[in-house]
């Protein structure tokens, strides 16, 4: 959910404390490093610098989530700040190369980034203590089936929100769960007349009547409406208007390729190549510490589902034992598996592991941003519980995707399905961008996954 009232002053507030801190941590260190001499031409030329820096600091932490961090956790934060500084010292170094008549010295600007990085972090924290202490909490209305309206109720509270009530399909059903309601659908009209609601969180599932009543109010007493969508509403956020001689019409159907399809498949292998080059030094380490510690082959080869249900051959490092399923058949690794290797732990928690994925792309299995690839035995079940879930192999399966970076390991298959048709319906060669520099953040953090 977005933020409930515009923090403009916060926003500010962070913005002007950024720029301070990115550009006096590098004249500091300047300062230090020239011993206490600096020339007046130098502080001239830094003005170059301090455009370069303040400019790309801010876009990097706007792209990172950095200005709407209330209901972020401080992992992530910390992960976007690494990110973002990290990212903004090779743009800094780039320009370094452009510019002839001056530059900064290497270690100037990597002394400047680790004290960018601390100097940031600190501050950060700070903001983010005021903020949570004194900014109100907004209160939301959940509008639910009993069924799912405890989870809703959960991941409100979990975003330091305050749940104002709850409206559900069945007051007995709601007893049963333990759940305190406001009423049911029918008492929605009623209880508008005795409360004032301003967030209201629905989902997806609400019979088409009960929307059109929400919708009908929001628009009378001016309501911020939140919707958990379903595929069909998902279908719809990317729909195109048409019309039907003087009748509006929302056209629902696949975007047309023009050549997206070739492009993707271009940037594919240029960024596998380039990352198995990179990775090379990586692999030959991993592919000995896989053979000295533990029998077995390097590489695990594991077959998932892809583009319109085409099985493949997936490429992994080998993590477990060797025939790590013979006795228990398929089943998801678990966080203290006992057949995962002392190697393979690492080789997880890194990421490592992943890296032969490339491979998957070169052979056009895969491509680098898409739906994660899933057993088939998993695909079979997820089919049978999930309307929609066979939607998700329209589009290459994918090495990271956008239920990766907006998700975490504890993310519902529900919801990692709803990131993955989001994805599907509106992908771009922009969209992969972004969400392949999201990745770099995710690759940091504990709990999310690839």
């Amino acid at each position: 959910m977005g933020e409930n009232t515009p923090k403009t002053m916060l926003n500010y507030l962070q913005m002007l404390g950024d720029i301070l801190l990115l550009n006096g941590a590098t004249l500091f260190i300047y300062y230090l490093r020239a011993h206490g001499e600096v020339l007046t031409v130098n502080l001239d030329i830094y003005g170059i610098y301090f455009s370069a820096v303040t400019l790309s600091g801010v876009l990097l932490f706007k792209f990172f989530g950095l200005y709407h961090t209330r209901n972020k956790l401080w992992s992530d934060i910390m992960s976007s700040l690494i990110v973002s500084i990290g990212l903004l010292t090779v743009l800094i170094i780039i320009l370094d190369y452009m510019i002839v008549v001056y530059s900064l010295p290497r270690g100037t600007v990597l002394s400047s980034a680790v004290l960018q990085l601390g100097a940031l972090g600190v501050w950060r924290w700070i903001l983010l203590q005021w903020e949570r202490k004194f900014s109100p909490k907004r209160k939301v209305l959940i509008i639910a089936p009993a069924g799912e309206a405890g989870l809703l109720e959960k991941k409100v509270k979990e975003s330091f929100d305050r749940v104002q009530g709850i409206i559900v399909d069945s007051a007995e059903a709601a007893a049963e769960r333990g759940l305190t309601v406001l009423g049911t659908y029918n008492d929605i009209e009623e209880l508008c007349k005795r409360d004032k609601f301003s967030n209201i969180l629905i989902s997806g599932i609400l019979p088409e009547e009960v929307k059109s009543k929400i919708a009908r109010l929001s628009l009378k007493h001016n309501w911020k409406v939140f919707l958990v969508p379903n595929l069909y509403e998902i279908m719809i956020y990317h729909s195109r208007l048409n019309q039907l001689k003087d009748t509006p019409l929302l056209e629902i159907s696949p975007a047309a390729n023009n050549g997206k399809e070739q492009i993707k498949r271009g940037l594919d292998c240029i960024v596998a190549v380039i990352g198995l080059v990179i990775t090379l030094p990586i692999t030959l380490l991993t592919g000995l510490a896989i053979k000295l510690t533990s029998p077995g082959q390097v590489f695990f080869l594991q077959e998932r589902v892809g583009r319109k249900g085409k099985l493949f051959m997936l490429y992994k490092f080998r993590t477990m034992v060797e025939n790590a399923e013979g006795n228990t058949g398929p089943v998801l690794a678990t966080e203290n598996d006992p057949r995962i290797t002392r190697v393979g732990k690492i080789l997880r928690a890194a990421r490592i592991d992943e890296i032969p994925q490339l491979i998957n792309v070169l052979k056009g299995d895969m491509s680098i941003v898409g739906p994660r690839p899933e057993r088939p035995v998993f695909v079979e079940q997820f089919e049978k519980e999930i309307p929609g879930y066979s939607y998700r192999h329209l589009m290459k399966a994918g090495i990271t995707g956008l239920a990766q970076v907006a998700g975490n390991y504890s993310t519902s298959v529900e919801d990692k399905l709803r990131y993955d048709l989001l994805y599907t319906s509106g992908s771009s060669s922009v969209v992969d961008l972004k969400i392949m520099l999201q990745t770099i953040k995710v690759l940091m953090m504990k709990d999310k996954s690839l």
